[in-house]
C-alpha cells in the first residue's frame, strides 16, 4: 500500500474530531512522517553498512602487504639493526 493509499485508509476510518481536525488525518500525517523518518535511517544503516565493509577489506589488504614486507625483510636478512 503507498503513501497516498495508507493516507486515504486511515483517513476514511472514523475518529472524534481533535482541535477542529479529524484526528484520523493528524495519525495519518505523523505515519508517514515516520515512515519517511525510518526509510532514512534504513538508508543511513545501509551506507554505513558499506562503508564498514571497504574499510574492513581495506584492513585486511593493509595487513597482507605488512606480513609480506616482514617476511621479505626476514628472507633477506634485514633487521632494520645498524
Amino acid at each position: 500500500m503507498d503513501e497516498t493509499a495508507a493516507m486515504n485508509h486511515l483517513a476514511s476510518t472514523s475518529f472524534p474530531l481533535v482541535h477542529g481536525k479529524d484526528e484520523s488525518e493528524d495519525l495519518a500525517t505523523k505515519i508517514l512522517e515516520l515512515q519517511e523518518g525510518l526509510r532514512d535511517l534504513t538508508k543511513r544503516v545501509a551506507t554505513v553498512h558499506e562503508e564498514h565493509d571497504k574499510k574492513r577489506d581495506e584492513n585486511v589488504m593493509l595487513q597482507q602487504y605488512i606480513a609480506n614486507l616482514m617476511n621479505s625483510n626476514a628472507v633477506r636478512g634485514d633487521t632494520g639493526a645498524k
